[in-house]
């Protein structure tokens, strides 16, 4: 058996030892995130299973896949920001050398060696963090909307990512030779709270954008639990229909009926699922207002039909 084999083997039999821990992690991790979700639409759902943790576990997978993603982008903008600025400041610079003595540097300039390899390499890495640098600008981009208030948290929050994570990096790689316990233990802190800092601070900005329905990456990471009228037709079952106004009935099919205007706020989770639409009602001044009104329904009571776009 060759060494390369024996190494694959002793690191998957690592990965398999961790890997328990690692899954209950993920899936506590998916509870909390749904057990905020619940917060938020103000539902706690009855008759929770075991079954449901995989459903926990799905959303928990593609949170951390979007979370991944922002967290990279915002660094890859800090980064091209920081870049730009060094960039002009040279520049500056290289100005202000040329007023003082011109001629000179023209010459320096003219006769400076450039070796072509040196060159290729730090133009071909140049180029490629760049187009890394415009990716993420595009996600970021497609993430906050054009709005004014929310480029500029997306610039604050992309220097704040670049300068920890920079930080925290130099600090990890820093090799304190022959350091005592206590100086281990001390490093190992600071660590620690650089590395809560670096999850903590941008966390906060992705929470307050999962009230964001019409945002296209939460409700991606949303979708295993919800459901609304842009990508699906909601039906429910006839014996359910007289909980919502005939203004919201559809068309029929079968021994089930379409519900108009409506959206599925939970399924999928517990015993029941919980529907949501919005009606107009007369307040005391006898003005119009718009209410939302929540209706709960056994999952079994629900057919959804998918919404699909094609071109002939």
């Amino acid at each position: 058996m060759s060494e390369f084999i024996k190494f694959l083997f002793l690191k998957l039999e690592w990965l398999m030892g961790f890997s328990g821990l690692l899954t209950k992690f993920i899936i506590g991790f998916g509870v909390f995130l749904i057990l905020m979700y619940f917060m938020y639409i103000g539902y706690f759902p009855t008759d929770l299973s075991l079954g449901d943790g995989l459903l926990f576990f799905l959303i928990t997978i593609k949170f951390l896949f979007v979370y991944f993603v922002f967290i990279s982008s915002h660094y890859a903008l800090g980064s091209l920001l920081l870049g730009v600025f060094r960039f002009l400041k040279k520049i500056f610079r290289f100005i202000l050398l040329l007023r003082k003595n011109f001629s000179q540097k023209i010459i320096d300039l003219f006769f400076k060696k450039i070796e072509l390899k040196d060159f290729l390499n730090k133009s071909g890495r140049f180029f490629f963090e760049i187009l890394l640098s415009l990716i993420g600008v595009l996600f970021l981009i497609a993430f906050y909307k054009n709005q004014i208030l929310n480029l500029l948290i997306m610039i604050l929050l992309s220097l704040i990512v670049k300068f920890s994570i920079d930080k925290f990096l130099k600090e990890y790689r820093d090799n304190i030779g022959s350091a005592s316990p206590d100086e281990i233990e001390a490093k190992n802190r600071r660590l620690l709270i650089m590395l809560l800092y670096i999850a903590i601070i941008p966390s906060i900005v992705y929470l307050i954008y999962v009230d964001k329905n019409k945002n296209f990456f939460i409700s991606q990471t949303l979708e295993s639990v919800r459901e609304d009228e842009k990508n699906s037709l909601i039906f429910i079952k006839k014996g359910f229909k007289d909980f919502f106004p005939e203004s919201k009935h559809g068309e029929e099919k079968g021994e089930y009926i379409e519900i108009k205007g409506s959206e599925i706020l939970l399924k999928g989770v517990g015993k029941n699922a919980l529907m949501q639409y919005i009606t107009k009602i007369k307040d005391r001044n006898g003005n119009e207002v718009k209410i939302k009104v929540k209706v709960e329904v056994p999952n079994e009571a629900l057919l959804i039909v998918r919404r699909s776009q094609h071109k002939d």
